[in-house]
């Protein structure tokens, strides 16, 4: 299988883009990271603390819920918890941007952020979880 930056969330993986030339991968990484930029300035959306854009793949993290929250609520798509030991969970949502154009296709984007385990969570987020 070769990873698109068409394919959907969750039908792709980094491994499937090891094969591909490295200029290829950095040219999935540039388009990636401009497209999730992009759709930050055009809708609102926070960047979180830490952006990093991989060829299949751009990966937020947050440091507080809300980003996760305005994610969801423009992007809409699935959440996973993690626990992660410690009383730490950590809470992931699946999603991708929107397909304006054929040059800048959807890009899966995962947003995460590290929550306590008695962390009160948004009822909007706790029904987004994955089953």
């Amino acid at each position: 299988m070769t990873a698109q930056p068409t394919d959907r969330p969750g039908r792709n993986s980094f491994s499937s883009t090891l094969h591909l030339p490295f200029a290829v991968q950095m040219q999935m990484v540039e388009s990636n990271r401009l497209s999730v930029e992009t759709e930050c300035n055009v809708y609102g959306l926070p960047a979180g603390a830490r952006m990093e854009a991989a060829p299949d793949v751009v990966r937020i993290l947050a440091t507080d819920v809300d980003t996760l929250a305005h994610w969801l609520d423009v992007r809409g798509g699935s959440v996973t918890v993690t626990h992660v030991g410690d009383g730490v969970q950590v809470w992931t949502l699946r999603t991708a941007t929107e397909a304006e154009l054929p040059k800048f296709p959807p890009v899966t984007v995962l947003v995460s952020v590290l929550v306590t385990d008695d962390e009160q969570m948004m009822p909007e987020i706790r029904q987004a979880v994955a089953a």
